[in-house]
């Protein structure tokens, strides 16, 4: 999408508008079906209005942690985290994280523990997030391992493994973006952007 677009849609809209937007443009491979989960940071009280927004979708939209200025949000589609949680690579790298069972309700209340121990008190980063956010487990574990640095790529996240696959993904990423902010800025609403 053209930058002049995008600008003049973000002047003319609504702050409920500008919102949507920025749910289009963070969180488009999940609108689009293309990713299980994505990970957004909103203002206080836009959980409930992008909950509302993708009520009719597939998509599943939690808290992960709250406090004055911002919401962590974590937007998901429930079959393919279900089926994700299945993978016997995920499953390893979970449990030497601590997570002893791996239905997505238990999961995602021990991440939300987690999460809240590192945003609340300066805990540890809680990396299982890249897993569940569909990042390579061996890009996860090349993360933790370099300690964020020595990557062979990065954008959606740091690649240390098959660089040739994640630059693949990537484009799948950044098509499903440009298609949800053409969506938007021709006047669609968030719920008629998410793919059923």
């Amino acid at each position: 999408m053209p930058a002049e677009m995008m600008l003049s849609y973000l002047r003319n809209c609504s702050p409920e508008g500008r919102l949507g937007f920025q749910v289009a443009m963070q969180c488009a491979p999940v609108l689009k079906d293309v990713k299980i989960s994505n990970l957004i940071i909103v203002k206080p009280g836009g959980w409930h209005k992008i909950r509302a927004d993708l009520k009719k979708s597939r998509i599943i939209c939690v808290p992960l942690y709250t406090d004055g200025e911002k919401e962590v949000l974590f937007l998901y589609r429930y079959e393919r985290l279900e089926n994700h949680l299945k993978e016997e690579a995920v499953r390893r790298f979970l449990r030497k994280h601590g997570y002893e069972t791996m239905g997505i309700a238990s999961v995602l209340k021990r991440l939300r523990a987690r999460y809240q121990l590192y945003a609340g008190a300066g805990r540890e980063f809680p990396h299982e997030l890249g897993v569940l956010l569909e990042y390579p487990v061996e890009d996860v574990e090349g993360f933790i391992a370099n300690r964020g640095q020595n990557s062979l790529a990065s954008r959606y996240w740091k690649v240390y493994n098959n660089q040739q696959e994640a630059e693949r993904r990537f484009q799948l990423y950044d098509e499903a973006r440009d298609c949800a902010l053409r969506e938007m800025a021709n006047g669609c609403a968030l719920g008629q952007v998410a793919v059923s």
